[in-house]
């Protein structure tokens, strides 16, 4: 998947109508940083996760590192509904964050949208 913000943000809704509103939303996103933005990934993800957890469908966002590389990362996300996940997108200190990763990341994001089944 390209890394467009634009064309992400417009696929990002299509596919979020896809979904049912009552049930939970599991989202991850697995990237990899440049080798010498690890840290600077790190500090962005850490504030990005605080003001993220405090918006109302949010019932749980983090980010981890490999242990295995330090570069990579995958976040794991649990929304109220794919609206909230949804909403999410739309919010400022989002779009300031996916300014800045484009130029802290070693290629694109892959994003993986989830419900529960069992």
């Amino acid at each position: 998947m390209s890394f467009d913000l634009g064309d992400f943000i417009v696929m990002r809704r299509v596919q979020t109508r896809r979904w049912k509103v009552d049930k939970k939303f599991y989202v991850t996103a697995k990237f990899t940083a440049k080798e010498a933005r690890v840290t600077d990934m790190i500090t962005l993800l850490k504030k990005l996760t605080a003001e993220t957890k405090s918006e109302a469908g949010c019932l749980d966002y983090g980010y981890y590192q490999s242990s295995e590389d330090s570069r990579v990362f995958t976040s794991i996300e649990v929304w109220k509904n794919h609206e909230a996940e949804a909403a999410h997108w739309d919010t400022q200190h989002l779009q300031d964050a996916l300014t800045q990763l484009h130029n802290l990341m070693d290629g694109e994001a892959e994003v993986t949208k989830y419900h529960k089944i069992t």
